[in-house]
């Protein structure tokens, strides 16, 4: 058996905001780490059904911080759904849908934080790798009086789910293909056939655990999971679960430098034999130009977002910031476009170096990467 912290994993220098670190996988399903100190800058539509949990980051600013996340049509970007939710809250983002934590309101002004300020919470994700079908969700949807949390804006409701797993009975919480986040409370030995791994959610202070260890658990061993009190637990029906990934003992490599390691593009930015043009609107702003249609978008998120499809790929599904700006990689060729104006066709290796040169040419100035590394904030 082998061991991590996830705190440790997420506080390393070097990590980037809102990065989705693959930290464990079962089959088509894996867990992933992010670390975040501002809202996240775009709506996602997930390749298959994903479960959020705020993990407790002993902050206390931080865990006691409520949270909103809004559940959209992808075609309409209608709300049809909100959660009101909380560190220790397990919150699914249903395949299909448009999720959307923190979203902010015009002008989308970047939060305004003073230098040694910062502060970071973590969450912990489960979904799929691949484009992969919605299973069977658990039963029962919400933890006892925490339905009102879960609130449908309209008939017949999406499929919703919030369990407050640092409360809840144990029982299955989580399901991704042929995997199950299974909630365990006072274990006692865990003894997967087909392996497992085991997030520490609550031990006692002698036992050796510690909130957020992550156990790697070899098919046919056992784990003694004497003093732990609460955990999650990551098992696969029908393939034994993998040995843990790179990421363990290395951060992955950005796919290209940040921001301020490298020089700046200019604007207008354009596409060779392609209706798609980048150009000043304000200081704050940009005017991104598809066809016909052009939408005003801000610097910093749009920046914030492009990093992070690049940081992602192979695969991060359909992500849309402010201003209707998006980007599409559920297919071979990857989209660019703005909602209602079309989209433009890049194979990956073209979209990669588009993505870099749009990154450079929009971040507005004072813009950093490195979060905790800058001096000011932007204005």
């Amino acid at each position: 058996m082998t061991r991590t912290n996830l705190h440790a994993l997420a506080a390393r220098p070097g990590r980037f905001e809102h990065h989705l670190t693959v930290v464990a996988r079962a089959g088509v399903a894996q867990l992933e780490i992010a670390t975040a100190s501002e809202p996240l800058y775009f709506a996602h539509v997930n390749v298959s059904d994903e479960f959020a949990l705020a993990l407790p980051s002993g902050d206390d600013v931080i865990d006691r911080f409520p949270t909103r996340t809004f559940l959209a049509d992808a075609a309409s970007l209608a709300d049809v759904g909100r959660y009101n939710h909380r560190v220790g809250d397990l919150v699914l983002h249903p395949l299909g849908l448009l999720h959307w934590p923190g979203r902010l309101r015009p002008p989308y002004a970047p939060f305004a934080i003073p230098p040694g300020m910062r502060r970071y919470g973590v969450s912990l994700v489960f979904c799929g790798s691949a484009p992969t079908p919605a299973a069977e969700r658990p039963t029962p949807a919400f933890s006892e009086g925490r339905g009102p949390d879960a609130k449908p804006y309209v008939a017949p409701a999406p499929p919703m789910v919030l369990r407050d797993v640092m409360h809840d009975g144990p029982g299955v919480v989580a399901r991704v293909g042929d995997a199950s986040l299974v909630l365990a409370v006072d274990p006692g030995v865990v003894t997967p056939a087909r392996g497992a791994y085991v997030v520490v959610l609550d031990a006692d202070a002698s036992s050796g655990h510690h909130a957020c260890d992550l156990i790697h658990v070899p098919p046919g061993a056992s784990f003694d999971a004497s003093g732990v009190a609460r955990a999650l637990v990551l098992t696969s029906g029908d393939r034994d679960v993998e040995p843990p990934p790179p990421s363990w003992d290395a951060l992955p490599a950005a796919p290209f430098v940040p921001f301020e390691d490298a020089p700046r593009g200019s604007l207008p930015v354009l596409r060779d034999g392609l209706s798609v043009s980048v150009s000043e609107a304000d200081g704050a702003n940009v005017a991104v130009t598809v066809g016909s249609v052009t939408a005003v978008v801000p610097r910093y998120w749009l920046a914030r977002m492009l990093f992070r499809v690049a940081l992602h790929r192979p695969l991060l599904g359909y992500v849309e910031t402010y201003g209707g700006f998006f980007f599409d990689d559920r297919a071979p060729l990857h989209r660019f476009g703005v909602r209602g104006g079309g989209a433009i066709e890049l194979p990956p290796p073209e979209s990669l170096a588009f993505v870099e040169a749009l990154y450079r040419a929009v971040a507005p100035d004072g813009y950093s990467e490195r979060l905790a590394d800058r001096d000011a904030p932007i204005a």
